[in-house]
């Protein structure tokens, strides 16, 4: 058994406003439509802010997947809120604040939340638990390292730093990407399969989420140079009861990777090739095991720095650490904040931020 998570946010960093309704178009309605129609379970985890902006006939698709038990709703915060960077009532806000929208749009309580950028700490459990949320979504590779828990002591380092130079690179850009794919084999190797459980403030189950197997099914159904639907297959055909896709739906026939576009009829490809049967996110059987997550994210160092350390960053994490109601959502938004955002999605931030301080009411 294995399954599969689609995150939608159109509050995306790097996507111009402008673009959403191709984002629509291109991604959202072929997927979940294709989906449907050939019978494939998925989980679909969409902020509660996004749900808003989203036409009736997606709203009805989702409805339709939902009423044939294809569609597990998941939770997540209602605008991709970097959680452990928030005050634990904006927490329960955000938390509280996606599942009213889904609770009334769907008429489903989601069981499964998904982190924003799997970003975690160990009282977030216990926030989700007092919500009625019996799992999460959380970073694999995470829990391999967090044995040690002190990343000022013992740094983390990429497990394919090869692939992401290739990304962020020009110079030696093929060298790169063919160590890239030797690094990645070998991450996907460490994989385990089932759920665990997070020793945490208040214990709950968890799914990892594998960016290794992940970026591998997106080269795949990309088809990048030296690789395809039947080759990733291969790679990740002895890992069973794992998730074989978690990330944005975004990347599925809207987002390039690095000039590539992935197709859903790509990722049908692979299940094929798999053949094996898909489950929804909260039947993966459990592993048995039981350990202690750190304070992550599903950043290659597995840090909290991306949404941090730049000067930008800092000065909205401050500014908005003490808002109430609902101009804070928009200024907590992570993609204001994200891995290389647009000036409008940042300027949406700060105008947030200051029409609270006037005590305007009006959305940027």
């Amino acid at each position: 058994m294995r399954a599969l998570v689609f995150h939608g946010n159109l509050q995306y960093a790097e996507i111009p406003k402008s673009e959403i309704p191709k984002v629509i178009e291109k991604a959202y309605t072929p997927t979940i439509g294709t989906l449907i129609k050939e019978e494939i379970p998925f989980g679909l985890n969409i902020t509660g802010y996004t749900l808003k902006l989203l036409p009736k006939e997606i709203i009805d698709l989702v409805k339709e997947g939902i009423a044939n038990n294809l569609i597990e709703i998941i939770g997540t915060s209602y605008t991709h809120a970097i959680l452990p960077l928030l005050p634990l009532n904006r927490v329960e806000a955000q938390v509280q604040g996606d599942r009213e929208v889904k609770e009334e749009l769907f008429e489903v309580s989601p069981k499964g939340f998904w982190l924003p950028e799997l970003a975690y700490d160990p009282i977030i459990p216990a926030i989700l638990k007092d919500n009625g949320y019996e799992y999460l979504f959380a970073d694999g590779e995470a829990m391999l390292f967090s044995a040690h828990l002190n990343s000022a002591i013992k740094p983390i380092k990429p497990l394919y730093p090869h692939l992401i130079k290739a990304q962020r690179e020009k110079r030696f850009r093929y060298i790169n990407y063919l160590l890239g794919l030797r690094e990645l084999r070998k991450a996907i190797k460490l994989v385990f399969e089932g759920k665990v459980t997070l020793k945490a403030v208040k214990n709950i189950e968890a799914v990892p989420v594998w960016v290794s197997v992940n970026t591998a099914v997106m080269l795949g159904i990309g088809r990048l140079p030296l690789m395809n639907p039947k080759k990733v297959a291969s790679w990740i055909e002895d890992k069973d009861n794992i998730l074989l896709y978690g990330t944005d739906i975004e990347f599925i026939g809207y987002r390039d990777i690095a000039g590539y576009r992935m197709s859903v009829e790509g990722l049908l490809e692979v299940i094929e090739e798999l053949n094996s049967e898909l489950c929804l996110p909260s039947e993966l059987k459990h592993s048995g095991r039981e350990l202690y997550l750190r304070t992550s994210s599903w950043a290659p160092d597995k840090s909290l720095r991306i949404w941090t350390e730049d000067e930008g960053n800092a000065r909205l994490n401050m500014l908005s650490y003490n808002m109430r109601g609902e101009l804070a959502f928009l200024a907590e938004n992570s993609d204001a904040r994200g891995w290389e955002p647009l000036p409008e999605r940042r300027l949406d931030a700060f105008r947030a931020i200051y029409n609270d301080w006037r005590g305007e009411n009006g959305e940027p």
